[in-house]
């Protein structure tokens, strides 16, 4: 599976990254740690990653950090976006991720950018420990193993307090006490959109008239379109703001932020129709036609660049230059969300050819990055949309199979169309038989995945459960079959205290609790 991945991304700028002997992640890699006892550097980083480019121009082109790493480690380089199973066991807290691991891949250090005279020691550090003290490291690894295997069948066994309103209650509080309520979003700085809040504070308007929520929700879109997280040049949202004002950026444009934020767009004009809601959704979608769309297969592309020479500069000046890097990776999660945001604008704004596209992009999904056997896949690499050019990469994961049937269910209630809904059934249907986990709820990874290092511990995230969950409680009122609104109660069962812990992050939760405890009027 990842022997055929494409080739390592370094920064545009100059940069040695490429002098180390990196190895994609598999069992050549470990096998090579195994047989030289060598420990394993672990680098996850991303394409449109600012830190992850300097990293490459600084510590990764130091010389004597490069000859380091080549004579003493088995150095491994992941891409988040094309692997975010492995990222979810290893990221130390941020991108690049510099994680060290025992050649059974546990984790003895970690970090996230690390500079040049730093990388020297710890490089002298981590290598020097593990040479002199192997039996007491792999001794205390294999306790930390156990541990974990304890707790994750203890989990797998727990079950969670009684579903109820107050989960919806807490979430919300839990937003109003994070709100800013000088420049919107939520904490300090720096500030990310945290679009599952949005979303959740809007609902809470639409279900209770709630308008202090109403003015949480809309005082952060507006202070995030009007400032300098989006780009007023050429439209898109950056990724975050380095700032509490939302006055600079982190200069990346990822297609998983915009996708939520225009349907959040969307949402909040349905309510106030504002001429400025609609200037922003436009804009929006203008720039993702733009330069995160492929023109022939309406597929999406997954992001452009951090540049934060280039962005600052006037539309006109920017001609001048080179455009930052464009991702032309194919991700299925970021298009299947991308497809509904699409079909909501398209009924929205009242624009049909918005929904045509959204359509023929998920059937181009269905038809590349698709098999009854695996289900969806997790990528096509760039420039690989041509039919036959290659593989799709990575089978089974849960994110990718829950928004795809939520796409899927998305586009049955749009266009009528009754594949989709058989799209959506066989996904979930698909989801239920080797995702499931005892007790309820989903792994992120099927039983037949990879196992190496902590990929041999499968994990239940939130967020993607309540994804699945709020799918399966869609499919059940569509068909009347009401076993998959039993099994989203079961999986929605288990995460309340895991919800409780993390407050507004589990916003996307307590939006599928509300909508299993309160499915609504049902329109025959």
């Amino acid at each position: 599976m990842t022997d055929t991945a494409p080739t390592f991304h370094f920064s545009p700028r100059a940069n040695r990254a490429h002098e180390i002997r990196w190895n994609q992640w598999g069992d050549a890699a470990f096998e090579q740690a195994h047989r030289e006892e060598k420990p394993i550097l672990l680098g996850i980083s991303a394409v449109w990653c600012h830190w992850c480019h300097v990293m490459d121009e600084t510590s990764y082109s130091d010389e004597r950090v490069i000859d380091l790493i080549n004579d003493r480690f088995v150095a491994v380089r992941v891409d988040n976006d094309q692997r975010p199973d492995i990222n979810a066991r290893y990221n130390m807290g941020g991108w690049p991720t510099t994680a060290f691991l025992s050649p059974a891949g546990e984790v003895m250090a970690g970090m996230t950018y690390i500079a040049p005279d730093q990388m020297r020691e710890v490089l002298e550090q981590v290598s020097t420990y593990y040479r002199d003290n192997k039996e007491t490291v792999e001794q205390k690894i294999a306790e930390l193993r156990a541990n974990r295997e304890r707790a994750e069948s203890a989990a797998a066994d727990a079950s969670g307090d009684e579903l109820s309103d107050q989960i919806l209650r807490d979430v919300l509080h839990s937003c109003t006490d994070a709100y800013d309520p000088v420049f919107g979003g939520f904490g300090n700085e720096p500030k990310f959109p945290h679009t599952g809040a949005i979303d959740l504070l809007l609902h809470a308007y639409l279900r209770d008239g709630d308008r202090d929520a109403l003015h949480m929700a809309r005082k952060t879109l507006e202070y995030m379109c009007k400032g300098g997280t989006y780009d007023q040049q050429w439209g898109g949202f950056y990724r975050y703001s380095t700032k509490r004002d939302w006055s600079i950026p982190h200069y990346e444009k990822m297609l998983e932020d915009h996708a939520p934020l225009l349907r959040a767009l969307c949402k909040l004009y349905r309510i106030d129709d504002a001429g400025w809601q609609r200037e922003y959704i436009d804009s929006t979608i203008a720039y993702l036609d733009a330069w995160l769309s492929d023109p022939d297969t309406g597929a999406f592309y997954g992001s452009q660049d951090a540049d934060e020479e280039f962005y600052p500069l006037p539309a006109e000046e920017r001609k001048q230059h080179p455009a930052p890097y464009v991702d032309r990776t194919v991700y299925t999660s970021w298009n299947a969300m991308a497809i509904s945001a699409w079909l909501e604008a398209s009924w929205t704004r009242g624009h049909a050819g918005l929904r045509e596209r959204a359509l023929k992009a998920l059937d181009f999904l269905w038809e590349r990055l698709h098999t009854d056997a695996d289900g969806m896949f997790r990528y096509l690499a760039s420039g690989t949309s041509q039919p036959g050019a290659a593989v799709p990469q990575v089978s089974g994961l849960l994110g990718d199979q829950a928004w795809t049937a939520a796409a899927c269910l998305d586009a049955y209630e749009v266009a009528g169309r009754a594949q989709d809904l058989d799209r959506a059934r066989s996904l979930l249907d698909l989801m239920i038989e080797r995702l499931g986990a005892r007790g309820g709820g989903f792994f992120d990874t099927p039983a037949e995945h990879e196992t190496l290092g902590r990929l041999s511990t499968r994990q239940r995230p939130v967020k993607e459960n309540a994804v699945a969950a709020t799918a399966l409680i869609r499919l059940a009122r569509l068909t009347h079959e009401p076993r998959y609104e039993e099994i989203a109660r079961a999986t929605l069962d288990q995460f309340g205290p895991a919800a409780e812990a993390q407050g507004y992050f589990a916003s996307e939760y307590a939006r599928a609790v509300d909508l299993l405890l309160n499915p609504g009027a049902e329109v025959k």
